[in-house]
């Protein structure tokens, strides 16, 4: 076995302990704080697995997760912490309303239309920060954290002026034209195509992170930017290309939520899928092939935590402890430290014996 593949070994196995690790500190708490630990703990572990509109769920709670994963891997790849993935996000769906709704042409090239103003909006918007960065040196980390903010209240602002619905007490929009959705794939379930907007999406963010040379000078640019500077490479250039392209996949997850769940603009503020985006970046090692797993497992557990509050005594937050935890143990680089530095001396030495 290569050291690379031994390394991605660990990597997996250290994720998988982590997971495990916190479960088994979750499963303590329950124990400790409920009158009826077993049937809280069946609820939350296979809870999610007794009803196909259940599994459901966790495959419709999945698909946001995934887009914003994949928005943080690209943003995060060349070294930048931007955090304007939440605000793409919101303003990707309210783009797509405004487009749905201020188009007369037939459905499917309205849909069409509206997905591609949703991505075009979220790459415009996780742009800025960048560029307020390559041009005037700003912090991206505040400006990109301001910039949710200024998302969400143009946005709203957006739909109540000229889109909202009199005959609804909230800032909803009217009804999205018929035929102007993404179509279910299952019954029971509203699971719809969407879906396979996403898995298209981690097919090409893959091949542009791994079988290209943006995907290589981006994380070259994020590892070393001296080197890359060195190099001759436009630093500038690359580092607004992977924001403008995760920006685009954040986008087009809020306008692929908004037209495969709903019939109309319901949100009423930012939906916090950009945050769970770094959480599943966290998980995934910032690799685009394991965003699937990272977002299936926090929708499972999500749906489990769910199940669990409605049949049993623990609260729902129970949810937000085994995210924190998994972060921790996760982010700790001590776990299984010992076992990767013992294959990169083995490594060292059979290539010596080798030489």
């Amino acid at each position: 076995m290569k050291t690379k593949s031994k390394l991605s070994y660990v990597e997996a196995l250290r994720t998988c302990v982590a997971i495990g690790v916190s479960l088994l500190i979750v499963c303590i708490i329950v124990f400790i704080i409920s009158d009826a630990p077993i049937l809280a703990l069946s609820d939350f572990l296979f809870g999610p697995l007794t009803s196909i509109r259940r599994f459901g769920n966790v495959i419709e709670a999945s698909v946001p997760l995934m887009f914003t994963g994949l928005a943080v891997i690209l943003l995060q790849r060349a070294g930048l912490f931007n955090l304007a993935m939440e605000g793409a996000f919101f303003i990707g769906s309210v783009a797509a309303t405004a487009v749905s709704l201020s188009l007369n042409l037939p459905p499917l090239l309205t849909l069409t239309c509206a997905l591609a103003a949703g991505a075009v909006a979220g790459g415009i918007t996780c742009a800025i920060p960048t560029v307020l960065k390559v041009k005037c040196e700003a912090n991206v980390l505040v400006t990109s954290l301001m910039l949710n903010y200024i998302c969400l209240y143009f946005g709203m602002y957006v739909i109540v002026n000229f889109f909202q619905d009199p005959k609804m007490n909230s800032n909803y929009s009217y009804k999205f034209g018929k035929g102007v959705e993404l179509g279910k794939l299952f019954s029971k379930t509203r699971i719809n195509s969407g879906i396979l907007i996403c898995i298209a999406c981690i097919i090409i963010v893959w091949l542009l992170l791994n079988k290209t040379s943006f995907g290589y000078k981006i994380t070259m640019v994020g590892k070393n930017p001296k080197m890359a500077k060195y190099s001759g490479m436009n630093i500038g250039k690359l580092v607004i290309g992977s924001s403008i392209v995760g920006g685009m996949i954040a986008g087009l997850g809020g306008a692929v939520d908004l037209f495969g769940m709903y019939q109309r603009f319901q949100y009423s503020g930012l939906t916090g899928y950009g945050w769970d985006g770094i959480l599943i970046a966290i998980v995934a090692r910032q690799k685009a092939q394991y965003v699937p797993f990272a977002a299936l497992f926090l929708a499972y557990m999500r749906t489990g935590a769910d199940i669990m509050s409605r049949n049993s005594d623990i609260p729902s937050e129970m949810i937000k402890i085994i995210q924190a935890i998994v972060i921790v143990l996760i982010s700790a680089q001590a776990i299984l430290s010992g076992y990767k530095k013992k294959l990169i001396v083995q490594e060292a030495r059979e290539s010596e014996q080798g030489a």
